[in-house]
């Protein structure tokens, strides 16, 4: 009897220290997020990250931007990119990438979509840790691209 009550305290410290191993590694990622870029007046081209890893698509939101065809230059525009995004194995650095996408205008009350204005080439890298954005896609003839900070 004396010796199985120290195995039986042996036994229960190694369950212990056992239930306490694990992987450590895996980052606790929010599946939904939404992220913005910096800017200075509500007139500014400026974005919104909508990030939800529960879907099989995420938004940016591009707002007052301006679309570069040649030597023409687009009017203002507001939309919306839908697209697949993935997350890094730190849980910091989100990527939109896709193509053949139809983008939404956004104007109202209704997003509409806009087949003629099919985005191509999409490849958006959004790293909260550095506070900073990337993206760059194909659009109705011309191409956009754009980096800056995070709020």
């Amino acid at each position: 009897m004396k010796k199985f009550l120290p195995m039986l305290l042996m036994t229960a410290a190694m369950l212990f220290v056992c239930a306490s191993c694990g992987d450590d590694d895996e980052p606790n990622v929010p599946p939904t997020q939404t992220l913005e870029s910096l800017y200075l007046e509500e007139t500014d081209a400026h974005f919104t990250f909508d990030i939800d890893l529960d879907k099989d698509s995420s938004s940016i939101y591009l707002y007052n931007v301006i679309f570069t065809i040649g030597e023409q230059h687009s009017p203002a525009m507001n939309i919306r990119i839908d697209a697949p995004v993935t997350v890094d194995k730190t849980g910091k650095v989100f990527t939109y990438a896709g193509t053949d996408i139809v983008p939404y205008l956004l104007g109202g009350m209704t997003p509409r979509p806009m087949p003629s204005f099919i985005v191509t080439n999409l490849t958006c890298t959004v790293n909260t840790k550095d506070k900073t954005y990337s993206m760059f896609f194909n659009c109705h003839g011309g191409e956009f691209s754009d980096s800056g900070k995070l709020k």
